[in-house]
This record gives structure tokens, C-alpha cells and sequence, in this order.
């Protein structure tokens, strides 16, 4: 299974935020995509509509989606039905039918070009007032700007989550445990190059390959992400 924004905590919150804050009417569906452009089979979608996106995602159809295929080549959002949206190939076709079984049958799409590469798109559908001519009966303006704020929400809580993990699955040294556990306490370079019977330029050298390690400003900022991360450990033998 693709790890592909595939965050189950991560995925709740985002879920949770698009239906207090853009899911006001009672009875409108969605799907919020996350494709990488690189690789289109990497794909992520936080729904409402489980048995229609699970079948989705198991058939690959963001590979011939018209509405995916369109989304990637433009950046205004746009309405859709089976009228405006199908196109002369029969496999686009297809999915559209296919679609057509879940009761999907209109909807409005908006659009973002992240950051990361990814085409990133809010479906949603199912509603008597959604369709491609009636778009302001649900906001447009409002409902796009609730989007980004909602997508960049899901990509700072993954950058931090990437972040955390990158932090736990480092290796730190003996030594610099050691010293990043005295510092942490409070004692100077000096005091701690006494405790462990070693040169202050020692103590100094460990915790530059400290901060460089957790990508840290100074040792002060080092400190505090190695406390978020739960790596400050009292030594053995103090």
C-alpha cells in the first residue's frame, strides 16, 4: 500500500476540518485529491464517499479521469456534468458511466498547483445546487478560500510529521546523547566537558553535529526539537 499522504491521524483532522468549514449544505459529497504530477498513480482522497473512491483507487481511473486530466492542464476551477464533461474516447467515457452508478452525475471542481508537485482538488457533487450553471449557490469565492487554507493545513501537518520522523529515525551517538541531555539540563560547555572528562572544544564539536543533525538554527533550537521528539535521555553512568 503507497504511504502516499497516507497519515490516518493526519487525514482525520483535514476531514474533520472540510466538513465543519466548507460542508454546509446537507447532502453534497466530495472529494479532496491529492495526486502527485510526477507520478499520477500516487494519489490520496479524503471523501465522504467511500464506495465510489475505494473502487477509484482500485482501478487507477485518476489516470483517465477528464475531470482529473482537465484539472491538471488549467487553474480556474470549473462545473462539470455528463454533458460538459464527456469526452469522444470511449475509456473516458467509461468512467464517467461508472460514475454514473454512484449518483455522480454534476459537481464543481477547484483546483491547486501545490509546493510539492501535487494536483490538488476539491470535488463536490450530488447536490441540487450544484451544477455547471448555478456555481454561486455554493459560494465559489468563500469555498475555494476555506480550500487553501484547508490544504495548507494538510501540508504543514505533513511536513511536520515528515520532519518528526526524519528526528526519530536518526542516530545519535553516545556522546552526543550524553551531551545533549547536560545541555538540556541547563549546564554550560564547560561544566559539561568537566562531567564527562572531555575538552570544551569536544563538547562543542558534539553539539554542532547536533544541530546539524536535527536541522536545528543553533544548539538552543536543537534542544527544543530533540525535547519534541522525546531524544533527551539521562545517561547511564552520570
Amino acid at each position: 500500500m503507497s504511504n502516499f499522504y497516507a497519515n490516518e491521524d493526519i487525514n482525520s483532522n483535514i476531514k474533520s476540518l472540510l466538513n465543519e468549514q466548507i460542508l454546509e449544505k446537507k447532502g453534497i459529497k466530495y472529494g479532496y485529491f491529492i495526486i502527485n504530477k510526477g507520478n499520477l498513480n500516487d494519489i490520496c482522497i479524503i471523501n465522504n464517499h467511500p464506495k465510489w473512491f475505494d473502487l477509484y483507487v482500485k482501478h487507477s481511473h485518476q489516470l483517465i479521469d477528464p475531470i482529473v486530466m482537465k484539472a491538471l492542464s488549467r487553474i480556474e476551477n470549473f462545473g462539470w456534468n455528463g454533458k460538459n464533461i464527456n469526452s469522444s474516447k470511449p475509456v473516458l467515457q467509461n468512467v464517467m458511466l461508472h460514475a454514473k452508478e454512484y449518483d455522480i452525475n454534476c459537481g464543481h471542481t477547484f483546483i491547486i498547483h501545490d509546493n510539492k508537485n501535487n494536483l490538488a482538488l476539491l470535488s463536490l457533487f450530488n447536490h441540487e445546487a450544484i451544477n455547471a450553471e448555478r456555481t454561486d449557490s455554493i459560494n465559489i469565492y468563500r469555498q475555494f478560500s476555506l480550500y487553501v487554507k484547508i490544504h495548507q493545513k494538510l501540508l504543514s501537518l505533513y511536513d511536520r510529521f515528515e520532519k518528526d520522523n526524519d528526528i526519530n529515525n536518526m542516530h545519535i551517538t553516545k556522546r552526543e546523547s550524553e551531551v545533549l541531555y547536560w545541555a538540556a539540563i541547563g549546564k554550560t560547555y564547560k561544566e559539561i566537558a568537566i562531567i564527562l572528562s572531555i575538552t570544551e572544544h569536544t563538547v562543542k564539536f558534539h553539539m554542532a553535529k547536533i544541530v546539524n543533525k536535527l536541522a536545528a538554527a543553533n544548539a538552543k533550537h536543537a534542544i527544543k526539537l530533540a525535547s519534541d521528539a522525546k531524544l533527551i535521555t539521562i545517561p547511564v553512568n552520570k
